[in-house]
Order: C-alpha cells, then sequence, then structure tokens
C-alpha cells in the first residue's frame, strides 16, 4: 500500500509539473502586445507639414506653380522632419531620384485652386 501511494504522489507531481509548463506556455503566448498605434500623431504631421506650406503661400497661384521651387520648400521642410513629401503621386516630391523604396505612411486629400476651380490632390509623407 505504501507502493501505490508513493506512485500516486510521484504521478500527482509529474502531471502538476506538466500543468504548470503548459499554463505559462499559454501565460507567456497571450502577452499584450507592445505596439503604439502613432496613426493620429502622422496624420497630425501630415496636417501640419500641409499648413506650413499653405502659409508660406506655396499653392496661392497653383496653376503656375514652379516644380522646382516647391521641391525646395519640400526639402526645406522634409529635412528638418526627416520624411519625404509627396504631393499628386511623385509629381512633386523631395525624395526624387532614390534607389532606396519609399513608404508612404499617411495620405490626405486636399484641395487647391488650379485654373480658377477647386482641384484634389493626393498629399501623402512617408520615409
Amino acid at each position: 500500500m505504501c507502493v501505490v501511494n508513493e506512485m500516486q504522489t510521484l504521478e500527482a507531481m509529474v502531471s502538476f509539473v506538466f500543468f504548470l509548463s503548459i499554463c505559462s506556455h499559454l501565460i507567456l503566448s497571450l502577452e499584450e502586445s507592445r505596439h503604439i498605434d502613432d496613426s493620429l500623431y502622422r496624420i497630425q504631421l501630415a496636417e501640419d507639414v500641409w499648413r506650413v506650406l499653405y502659409l508660406r503661400g506655396n499653392f496661392a497661384d497653383f496653376q503656375n506653380v514652379d516644380r522646382d521651387k516647391l521641391e525646395q520648400e519640400f526639402t526645406l521642410i522634409g529635412d528638418e522632419a526627416s520624411l519625404c513629401i509627396f504631393m499628386d503621386g511623385v509629381q512633386f516630391t523631395n525624395c526624387r531620384g532614390s534607389n532606396q523604396p519609399h513608404h508612404i505612411t499617411v495620405s490626405l486629400t486636399k484641395t487647391v485652386i488650379y485654373n480658377g476651380t477647386p482641384k484634389d490632390f493626393k498629399f501623402s509623407i512617408g520615409k
């Protein structure tokens, strides 16, 4: 009878250790992701870049805009914020001619007056 009790105790201890290892594995796999959602920050950053360009007068006479002048403005802001700025795809950008692919993080639809009528453009920032 003593041997049976010792076997049951040993079996209970092995089962308990196995149970603890399964539980700890499950708890560790359910650990909450620590990724911070910064999408609102990126949208606000794109809005701020647009606002700076707008207040500097870059979109006042858009049908006669000088692409090189606008891209110089993009470069000034892009260098300060370490961003690539795109408007209407790559028609206007400060990241032209780079061998590395660009990753657009946020895009906004903005309106400028073009030939006397409002026209929507896609304004994007990225890396």
